[in-house]
C-alpha cells in the first residue's frame, strides 16, 4: 500500500515565485528538460553517482525518463518537478521527492523508525546557473514550499560528499546534519539534511 501521502490529500500542482516556477515534470518538457540535462551532464554524472546521462543519451531516452516519472506522480509513488524560469522558455533545473523509506536498504537499523509521510528531496540546477545565486533561492522556495502544501511530518535534503558546491550550500543554512550513508549503487557516501520547517523572513 502506497502511504507516502495520504490518498485524501491533493499532490500540489506545482509552486511559483519571481524567479522560478515548479510544474510536474511530464512528457511536454522534453525538450527543455533535455537541453537543460545534456549541458550539465558533467555535473549531473558527480550529482547521480552513476555515468547518466551518457555521451549518447537521446531525446528518446529522456522522452522515457520523463513518461516514467510521470508514471511514478500519477501513481503517487514519487513526484518529480521540473524548475522553470516564469516564462517556461527554459528548464533551470530539477526537484525530485520521493518517499524516505526508499533509503532503508542501505541501512535498515539506522532507518528502522522511519515513518509514513517522511520525505527526501534532491534538486539540481543546470549549468548556466551554477554560478548564480539560483541554487540558494530554490533551496529557500523548496522548505518554505514543502512545508505549507504537503503534509510531510519530516523532509530530510540529501547530497554526496562529492558535491562539494551542494554540501557547502546546505551546511551554510540552518539545516542540521542527521546522518551519512554509504551509497555505493549511487557514487559512495550521501548526506543527509533536516529541514525542521520554513526559513525565517
Amino acid at each position: 500500500m502506497n502511504d507516502y501521502i495520504p490518498p485524501d490529500r491533493p499532490v500540489p500542482s506545482g509552486y511559483k515565485t519571481a524567479r522560478v516556477l515548479l510544474e510536474p515534470l511530464g512528457p511536454e518538457h522534453v525538450q527543455l528538460d533535455f537541453e537543460a540535462v545534456m549541458e550539465s551532464r558533467d555535473y549531473l554524472r558527480l550529482w547521480s553517482g552513476s555515468s547518466w546521462p551518457a555521451e549518447d543519451f537521446t531525446l528518446a531516452d529522456n522522452l522515457q525518463d520523463l513518461q516514467r516519472h510521470w508514471r511514478e506522480h500519477q501513481e503517487r509513488v514519487a513526484f518529480t518537478y521540473t524548475v522553470l524560469e516564469p516564462a517556461r522558455q527554459s528548464c533551470l533545473g530539477c526537484v525530485y521527492l520521493r518517499p524516505l523509506s526508499e533509503l532503508i536498504p542501505y541501512n535498515a537499523q539506522k532507518l528502522q523508525d522511519i515513518a509514513a509521510g517522511e520525505s527526501l528531496v534532491r534538486f539540481w540546477v543546470r549549468t548556466a546557473e551554477r554560478n548564480s545565486d539560483l541554487e540558494q533561492h530554490l533551496l529557500q522556495t523548496l522548505i518554505d514550499w514543502l512545508y505549507e502544501d504537503w503534509p510531510f511530518s519530516r523532509v530530510l535534503l540529501e547530497t554526496s560528499v562529492k558535491n562539494e558546491g551542494q554540501m557547502a550550500l546546505f551546511d551554510a543554512y540552518p539545516l542540521q546534519r542527521m546522518m551519512s550513508l554509504e551509497m555505493p549503487q549511487r557514487g559512495g557516501r550521501h548526506l543527509f539534511y533536516l529541514a525542521s520547517g520554513k526559513f525565517p523572513g
